[in-house]
């Protein structure tokens, strides 16, 4: 019987679950926020029309971007290894675009005579309009120079390198004037509120997280949807850190040298265009003198590796929420496997071999108890029919009985419940972790990150649940109303994992199958075990 309330446990846990991911994202405005007076700052960075005249192309091996020579911005960044579509190799995943919509990584100085103290803003000067990352080249230097009258030269540096989503961002102010002069760096991202135009599809209502993300100083890792932004606005002061916009698989963020004192706010405009920026203290360069300030910003896929080696903290944008620490090493797992198997299909069923083997001793404890809860089943139909309409008296011969015979009746729930965080861990990681999106396995399964087209793998997991169904000890004191209702649920839930990811059910197949034949093994050595005594 407990058993069974168990497996009604089960489906009452995912359904809770489904209803705590079931994120929000309706928008709100805000009227637009000024950069706080004591940085010294009395505009924002302007948001003008970009011109394709003034377009510069820099294309490396990972994406295509595109930098605004009005004020130095990048404006479009394509990801050469991610397509927009699964199969569709002609249509690249597109984070900044400036085209029909507004997301763009924007940077300034302030200060007297600097290039966006005022508008329009100042059109840099380039070598070429083209830039190419070759064959045999790590890194590609692309450089912006813009001089005001009074003999200060800007050069605004974007430096690539091979392989790496990270962009460095550096400006070198050389003051060859007779005063002394004070400058302040802005760096913001601003984005509409539009769909990214690259979530999959829906799975039970469930949608991935698109807003803003930073860091607190106390927490490294804070996100909030654009509603909740719209309501309070950013304001913090702290050191080093980063800001950022997450989306389903991806994040863009720009990332201060660590040692700076910054100042993080944000704005909603009522046209709902949504800034967070952060500006930096004021940097004096003399006359006569030339200083530098650094910066990075971060275009590209949640790569837990690249992350972590990008900032403090940007390595919880790949949101495991408050399973991370089964999540993260099971993500792990995953990766370790695949770099062998080269599959992650099978990856995931490795991953769930190594849980199935950690677990077995519980689970061991949990096919004894009901072997033991099986061979009781014959004393136990005595007593319903001896006790059978006083419950109380019934119950407490059957604690009688247990106690007698050695028999645990809850000793089949702790495995089950050590389940459900691992099993919503691995949604998690399939539902964040990049490696998966557009992954095969092998047949139709060409994405393990949605749904099984053909509903195969479901069906399967019913069926499996069905056989672990039958091969669980039935109780005689059990609502033959109870008992309906717990023959369903093989049904409900294939119902429920048609919408889940492929590789979740994958996953839950496997370890159904492993559990049927773990139950089987011990139930039939008890079996022998019990002839021999009898001999």
């Amino acid at each position: 019987m407990e058993s069974m309330r168990g497996f009604f446990i089960l489906g009452f846990a995912i359904c809770s679950f489904l209803l705590y991911q079931a994120w929000q994202k309706d928008y709100g405005p805000q009227p637009e926020q000024e950069i706080n007076e004591q940085f010294g700052q009395s505009n924002t960075v302007a948001n003008s029309k970009v011109e394709t005249d003034n377009l510069i192309e820099v294309v490396t091996d990972v994406f295509k971007i595109k930098i605004d020579r009005v004020g130095g911005d990048v404006v479009y960044a394509e990801l050469n290894d991610y397509n927009k579509e699964l199969n569709n190799e002609q249509e690249k995943a597109v984070l900044f675009d400036y085209r029909d919509r507004v997301y763009q990584a924007k940077s300034a100085l302030l200060g007297t005579g600097a290039p966006d103290n005022q508008l329009p803003r100042a059109t840099y000067q380039t070598e070429q309009s083209s830039y190419s990352l070759q064959d045999g080249q790590d890194e590609l230097v692309v450089p912006l120079t813009w001089a005001n009258d009074e003999g200060v030269v800007f050069t605004k540096t974007f430096t690539f390198n091979r392989n790496d989503y990270e962009i460095d961002v550096q400006y070198k102010v050389n003051n060859q004037s007779n005063n002394d002069r004070t400058y302040n760096f802005v760096a913001e991202l601003i984005r509409d509120q539009k769909p990214t135009g690259l979530e999959e599809k829906s799975q039970f209502g469930m949608s991935p997280f698109l807003g803003v993300a930073y860091s607190p100083e106390e927490r490294k890792y804070e996100k909030i949807s654009f509603e909740d932004l719209a309501e309070e606005p950013i304001n913090v002061t702290r050191q080093g850190g980063w800001i950022g916009y997450l989306q389903h698989y991806f994040i863009s963020a720009w990332i201060p040298e660590q040692q700076e004192q910054i100042k993080v706010t944000s704005t909603v405009k009522p046209n709902q265009d949504t800034i967070i920026r952060f500006i930096q203290p004021t940097v004096a360069v003399p006359a006569q003198g030339e200083k530098a300030i650094n910066a990075t910003l971060y275009v590209g896929p949640k790569i837990l590796k690249r992350l972590e080696a990008a900032a403090p903290g940007l390595e919880k944008s790949l949101d495991l929420s408050w399973v991370w620490w089964i999540g993260l090493p099971l993500y792990k797992l995953m990766q370790f496997f695949y770099s062998f198997v080269a599959n992650w299909g099978v990856a995931i069923i490795l991953v769930t071999l190594v849980v199935k083997a950690l677990l077995y001793p519980l689970s061991a404890a949990q096919y004894r108890s009901m072997a033991n809860m099986r061979k009781l089943a014959p004393k136990m139909q005595q007593l319903k029919e001896r006790y059978g309409e006083d419950k109380q008296r019934m119950q407490q011969e059957m604690m009688k009985m247990y106690k007698e015979e050695g028999a645990n009746p809850f000793g089949g729930c702790l495995p089950m419940l050590l389940q459900f965080p691992i099993f919503i861990a691995l949604y998690y990681v399939l539902f964040e972790a990049v490696e998966l999106r557009h992954a095969p396995f092998f047949g139709w399964i060409q994405d393990l990150s949605v749904a099984d087209p053909y509903f195969v793998l479901p069906l399967l997991m019913g069926g499996s649940m069905w056989l672990m169904q039958k091969l669980q000890p039935q109780s005689p004191t059990m609502d033959p109303m109870q008992q309906k209702i717990m023959s369903y649920l093989p049904v409900v839930f294939t119902v429920f994992m048609l919408f889940f990811p492929a590789g979740l059910v994958l996953y839950w197949l496997c370890n159904n199958l492993i559990s049927v034949a773990q139950q089987q093994y011990i139930t039939k050595k008890i079996e022998r075990q019990g002839n021999a005594k009898a001999k």
